[in-house]
């Protein structure tokens, strides 16, 4: 049997990383949080490797694992998708098992750009910058700007799932003041948007040129609004690669170390 990788998805950049390793000859089972996810980015895929739909909790990784069902974990997940990263690494490292993190390259704003360090951090210093404002991050991170309705007009841009739209009702957003709409924008586009709802502000976060956050910040930056950015968190320690080639390379250099599995074993 061929040696096994387990990718921790959810992002453009998972199918990508999924075909480069099936072409050098690697059995890829793939995570996804949504079964949308799943059709988004893997059905090109789907004859091709097995696309698990959910993500793993410590205990089922642990288990995953410990059944050999992977040789190597490569975590593609999102840039603030703590948790899962947290997760991962520390199993792997308890079992011993490879652990590479892709992370995407991150941008570089234009001069100007404001940030913050965290969701809370943000919520607390949008009064002070304007009162109509586009958020950009995600649903589930609504609840953090969920006191702000009384003294601002908030707008959120979320994926078109039921989920996410739940999530924004919950946040306190009424459905006229939710676009739910599916990437990828141009840059032109989302400038229409922010000059149609009249935006002063934009709240994004530092997910990197893949993630879109280019075309948002200088959409804003055309029209002269102010850009207010969640900065990436960086967990440390961890064995990190930024590009396609790195990954599979690290893949190659750990998998040769492994003896390729008998059939049935």
């Amino acid at each position: 049997m061929g040696k096994k990788i387990l990718l921790l998805s959810g992002t453009s950049e998972g199918p990508v990383l999924a075909r480069a390793l099936l072409d050098v000859g690697y059995e890829v089972m793939a995570t996804v949080t949504t079964e949308e996810g799943r059709v988004h980015l893997f059905s090109e895929l789907q004859h091709a490797l097995t696309v698990q739909v959910g993500g793993f909790n410590e205990e089922t990784l642990r288990t995953f694992l410990e059944q050999g069902r992977a040789d190597l974990v490569l975590d593609a997940t999102h840039p603030f998708a703590v948790r899962i990263t947290q997760l991962a690494s520390t199993v792997c490292a308890a079992l011993q098992v490879p652990y590479i993190r892709y992370e995407r390259p991150d941008w570089e704003p234009p001069e100007g750009t404001m940030y913050a360090d965290s969701y809370a951090a943000a919520a607390t210093l949008l009064p002070t910058l304007g009162s109509r404002i586009m958020l950009t991050i995600g649903a589930r991170q609504l609840k953090y700007f969920a006191a702000l309705h009384e003294c601002l007009t908030l707008f959120a841009r979320i994926l078109p799932a039921l989920n996410s739209l739940q999530q924004a009702l919950q946040a306190g957003f009424a459905q006229e003041t939710v676009l739910c709409l599916r990437p990828p924008f141009s840059r032109e586009f989302n400038r229409s948007i922010l000059r149609e709802y009249r935006i002063e502000v934009l709240v994004t976060k530092a997910s990197g040129a893949a993630g879109g956050v280019v075309e948002k910040v200088m959409a804003a930056q055309d029209l002269g609004l102010k850009t207010l950015m969640i900065r990436r968190p960086v967990p440390a320690g961890l064995l990190t690669v930024s590009t396609l080639d790195a990954a599979v390379r690290l893949c190659q250099e750990f998998l040769t170390m492994i003896p390729t599995r008998e059939n049935g074993a």
